[in-house]
């Protein structure tokens, strides 16, 4: 799903019931380790706006 979103930790997945159509927003929940990541975690820009989103 890379490049999909701004933010990577997002992936949009769907279930293709023809009546019943969900559409699911699965996020990943960072959780850092040791300081490495904690900095890693601070340097990312994860900002989404309406703007940004994909309308097809």
């Amino acid at each position: 799903m890379k490049g999909w979103t701004n933010d990577d930790r997002i992936m949009i997945a769907c279930c293709n019931n023809g009546t019943r159509p969900v559409i699911f927003k699965i996020e990943r929940i960072d959780i850092p380790d040791n300081d490495e990541e904690r900095e890693w975690l601070a340097k990312q820009d994860f900002k989404n706006t309406a703007e940004d989103a994909y309308t097809g």
